[in-house]
């Protein structure tokens, strides 16, 4: 704390807007992909945060039946109707750079991974769908939207020697550290 007093991260000589999340699951997300109007931060790009996966608590399932996912989805989608015998009306249709899931099918609709992560309260859009005993399972890595600065990869980063100064270059490209 003390290393960085009176010190600020800037892009062109700007205040960035230094988003962070607490566990990536291997991968951080660019902000497109998570926020309407996202674009146009070119410091806050995918970056790799090894090391991640020793935060086993960041691995989480949820589980519905399929009665339970369609009430679940019929909170925002009255008319959606699934046929869990057909694969195809079920399925992750899209991913984003990152590998996460970008889009849904879900029977007659398609939704975004962040839709699908908030209706069926997921922590993260980096998840699997498996079905299994008529039960459909969400197997979720990582912890929040996977913009900017991983919690646990800085902390992995900092356990292998890095400095402030490295690990904030490593989550926020072609940033600079200027006195305030």
């Amino acid at each position: 704390v003390n290393a960085t007093k009176g010190k600020i991260i800037t892009y062109n000589n700007e205040p960035i807007n230094a988003f962070f999340h607490a566990n990536s699951g291997g991968t951080t997300e660019l902000p497109v992909n998570v926020w309407e109007g996202g674009s146009g931060l070119p410091y806050l790009q995918v970056v790799e945060t090894s090391g991640e996966e020793g935060y086993t608590q960041y691995s989480s399932e949820v589980e519905f039946t399929g009665e339970e996912l369609i009430n679940k989805l019929k909170e925002k989608y009255i008319d959606i109707h699934i046929d869990f015998t057909n694969n195809e009306d079920l399925k992750i249709v899209a991913y984003t750079d990152s590998n996460r899931v970008k889009t849904v099918k879900f029977g007659n609709h398609e939704l975004s991974g962040v839709e699908t992560r908030t209706l069926l309260g997921l922590k993260s859009t980096n998840f699997e769908i498996v079905k299994e005993n008529e039960k459909i399972k969400f197997k979720v890595k990582g912890y929040g939207h996977g913009v900017g600065m991983s919690q646990t990869g800085a902390n992995t980063l900092a356990k292998e020697g890095k400095n402030y100064e490295e690990i904030v270059e490593h989550f926020y490209i072609g940033v600079e550290i200027s006195e305030i």
